[in-house]
């Protein structure tokens, strides 16, 4: 082996410390191996730098593959276009919302789960809170004050035959009282009765709706005789929306209220036995049923008076109003498309030329997502939101179909281009604005 001469040794320029240094080198320290990689530390370099924050790199920086670039030649500062200025509060939140941006990069998966959890954590305590209370119009206090106390549990409600149908259950303390036969009374011009029949509609005392025998209460508690028939009956109570003024065309804000009139007299000498609600269950789905107020009035029959209002739940016209907004982004956006294509000559890709057509037909599927609202059209979301919404669609599908005949709509017109008014115009015949 041949032994290069001294000279051409000491003619090589001389290495830098780090030079050819692996990274296991005890000698290397770990400033030399891990940069900074906090978000404060970052953003205070960058800050602090000199030059101006561009998100380009600086001569000299290494590549993708870690070997440094050569040396660029220095680069002359070219005069700022007159116009509007960054401000160093503009810039410094750029900064921050580039590190950010990288921060939550490197940390995607994190980021995501925080993200989904959080959107369902928050959109089912945003159910939970609009969701529909049960039906409540119940005395709780009367429990130990009435001898008739019913147990009302809520069925259904029916705002196009305006009738709310209510089960009820009897329990009947009687033993202070010697138990007697009892009638139970409701107004019957507040019932939905087989309109079949022959009575006379008035407004004098009703028919007792239900009787309660004592006898057999007794015999059923001491089980000595269990034949007697239970103690519940239904009623189908009207509803009305006569003083609220909104119908069911106010969808989802229809309004009914309906009164509730009910007393108990004894079978044999029509004294006045006292009757009370102490509990109430069942929901409606779709509808709110609460107690409106309780009155003061107080007669000297021992009758009980409750005022019932019934509406749809916040839950239902918060989807309501949700879809009608829905609907109407949709076709704005739409509508926008076709402006700017059929009419601008901006070139837009045919897939989102024919979404309209498909489109038609998912707003009437939509509409028929909506709980409880009137078959067919009709109410006041239809004309306010899908009937226009339907019409503006169906011209944009017309149009957008159509531009199909004439030119071909992925590709910008040469208008589209032009800076200036007539600029094609000009160029070609000398036309001039």
């Amino acid at each position: 082996m041949t032994m290069q001469p001294s000279g051409e040794t000491s003619a090589r320029p001389a290495v830098s410390p780090t030079h050819n240094r692996v990274l296991s080198d005890s000698s290397v320290t770990v400033e030399h191996v891990i940069s900074p990689n906090r978000f404060q530390d970052t953003f205070s370099e960058m800050v602090a730098s000199p030059l101006p924050y561009t998100g380009l790199r600086t001569p000299g920086e290494s590549d993708e593959k870690g070997d440094l670039k050569a040396e660029k030649a220095e680069i002359v500062d070219e005069p700022e276009p007159v116009g509007w200025r960054a401000s160093p509060t503009w810039i410094k939140l750029t900064l921050q919302y580039d590190l950010a941006y990288h921060y939550l990069k490197q940390r995607w998966g994190f980021f995501c789960a925080f993200l989904l959890v959080g959107i369902v954590c928050c959109s089912i305590a945003i159910g939970w809170r609009f969701r529909l209370k049960t039906f409540n119009i119940a005395d709780p206090d009367s429990v130990h004050n009435s001898i008739v106390q019913l147990s009302a549990n809520l069925v259904d409600v029916d705002p196009s035959g305006q009738e709310m149908i209510l089960d009820w259950d009897i329990n009947y303390d009687c033993e202070s009282i010697g138990c007697p036969d009892v009638n139970i009374y409701f107004d019957a011009n507040t019932l939905r009765t087989d309109s079949s029949g022959t009575t006379i509609s008035s407004n004098v005392k009703p028919d007792p709706i239900f009787m309660i025998n004592g006898g057999n209460v007794l015999a059923m508690r001491n089980n000595t005789d269990r034949r007697p028939s239970a103690l519940t009956f239904r009623t189908d109570v009207a509803i009305t929306n006569a003083p609220t003024h909104r119908t069911l065309q106010s969808y989802p804000y229809d309004k009914y209220v309906t009164q509730l009139v009910f007393f108990a007299e004894e079978v044999a000498t029509n004294d006045s036995v006292s009757i009370a609600i102490v509990k109430t269950t069942g929901i409606a789905v779709g509808f709110n049923v609460q107690l409106q107020n309780i009155t003061d009035i107080r007669d000297n029959f021992g009758t009980v008076i409750k005022n019932i209002e019934v509406t749809r739940g916040p839950v239902v016209r918060l989807y309501a109003i949700f879809i009608v907004l829905v609907v109407w982004f949709v076709t704005l956006t739409f509508m926008a498309t076709c402006v700017m294509n059929v009419f601008f000559g901006k070139g837009i890709s045919s897939g989102v030329l024919v979404l309209p057509v498909g489109t038609l037909f998912a707003f009437t599927q939509l509409r028929g997502t909506l709980p409880g609202a009137p078959e067919g059209f009709g109410a006041v979301i239809d004309f306010v939101g899908l009937l226009p919404c339907l019409a503006i669609l169906t011209f944009c599908s017309i149009f957008m179909t159509a531009v199909f005949l004439l030119r071909d709509p992925e590709r910008d017109i040469p208008r589209w281009h032009w800076k200036q008014p007539g600029e094609g115009r000009r160029r070609n015949t000398g036309y001039s604005v």
